[in-house]
């Protein structure tokens, strides 16, 4: 499968890395993800004091409040495969189980 092989790939490319560049994509990962929850919560505080606490009268949040409102809905709702990439993963396992079916069925049919 072209997935199992690209992996494969990675693991070896990242086995012959030296650790210092392991060390920077390691820091430039977790960087990224610290800025992508950062401007997850200050989207959601902004959201929130904007339309609800002139809608509906609630009182405004501050960052932290608004990261974990994230957080706790993300839990609550996101579900295993939110992300782009996993719903990917879930049509391409779709598109094999299908295949399979279909040359099962092809050999029925004689």
């Amino acid at each position: 499968m072209f997935h199992e092989e690209t992996i494969q790939e990675r693991r070896r490319k990242w086995g012959e890395m030296g650790g210092g560049k392991k060390a920077l994509m390691i820091a430039g990962t977790v960087a990224a993800v610290a800025a992508a929850l950062a401007l997850a919560g200050l989207a959601v505080m902004l959201l929130w004091n904007r339309i609800m606490s002139g809608a509906l009268g609630l009182h405004a949040l501050g960052f932290w409040e608004a990261l974990g409102l994230f957080v706790l809905a993300k839990v609550l709702v996101g579900g295993r495969h939110s992300s782009f990439f996993g719903r990917m993963r879930m049509r391409r396992a779709m598109r094999e189980r299908m295949a399979r079916r279909a040359e099962g069925d092809e050999g029925n049919k004689d």
